[in-house]
């Protein structure tokens, strides 16, 4: 039986340039910046990298180890080419055996929950690998009003992948982060940290947002796998980025936190239990 969920992000992996559209775009740059704080206050040890797509988060960190797993041969290729003392795996997170118990003194996990279809499988395999005491990092997209669950492949056409998970659609959810802790909590972890990050793209974004939506869907209708459409994306990337250093010169990230509650961001530190 063919797995539609390896088959897709394989050929993501393949065709689609995630990392590098992804950490040159508002959104991305304020998420890395604020993810390597993070990181760095993890205590010392192994790091595992739990959908590591290249590496680049974890690329940094010198207390120890570094294992990266995806699903994604192909990323993991790149990967190895780029930062070459990682120790990369190819592996599903569903499904963590091939790792052993009590190995683990800390992983993240960014922006990836969110893709996986059994998230339970997921947290129980890593409450078993981790050494206790051990700890992990968690984020993910947070939402307001109906929460998202299947996305359209949309873009990703213009790169040469035609088909997602189920038909034109693939998982991509999100968690409130009251929910991120309450999954954490349910499978066994002690709380340390949880909240919400990322303010500074609240508000003032949503004509970018609304405009990339109107062109989404002339362009899904008319010409969805045409190159201008990656020619369209980067550039409002571009704007938008350069909107937001003339904002914030006038103080924008104050602003928007005195308005906002919860930022775009979910996120968890959890650790598991001591042994008694």
């Amino acid at each position: 039986m063919v797995d539609k969920y390896r088959q897709f992000y394989e050929l993501a992996g393949k065709l689609y340039p995630e990392d590098r559209l992804t950490y040159s775009s508002l959104s991305g740059i304020m998420r890395k910046k604020w993810v390597l704080k993070k990181i760095s206050q993890l205590p010392p040890g192994n790091l595992l990298d739990c959908g590591c797509n290249i590496g680049r988060l974890s690329a940094g960190w010198k207390k120890g180890m570094v294992i990266g797993i995806d699903i994604a041969y192909s990323l993991l290729e790149k990967g190895k080419k780029i930062f070459p003392d990682i120790n990369f795996i190819q592996g599903d997170l569903r499904r963590l055996e091939f790792l052993k118990e009590n190995s683990i003194d800390n992983a993240i996990a960014i922006e990836v929950l969110e893709h996986l279809d059994r998230v339970d499988d997921f947290f129980k395999g890593i409450l078993r690998i981790l050494k206790p005491g051990g700890r992990i990092l968690i984020t993910t997209p947070s939402y307001s009003g109906k929460r998202p669950v299947m996305t359209r492949i949309g873009i990703l056409k213009s790169y040469g992948i035609r088909q997602g998970v189920e038909g034109e659609y693939y998982l991509h959810t999100a968690y409130k982060p009251e929910e991120l802790k309450e999954l954490v909590v349910r499978t066994g972890f002690q709380i340390d940290e949880w909240g919400s990050f990322e303010f500074e793209t609240r508000g003032w974004v949503k004509p970018f947002t609304l405009i990339n939506r109107i062109y989404e869907s002339i362009a899904g209708r008319f010409f969805p796998c045409s190159l201008l459409n990656i020619f369209f994306v980067e550039s409002l990337n571009r704007i938008e980025l350069d909107t937001f250093y003339i904002l914030d010169t006038i103080g924008l990230s104050r602003l928007v936190k005195a308005f906002f509650k919860d930022g775009r961001r979910s996120y968890v530190i959890a650790k598991k239990p001591e042994l008694k």
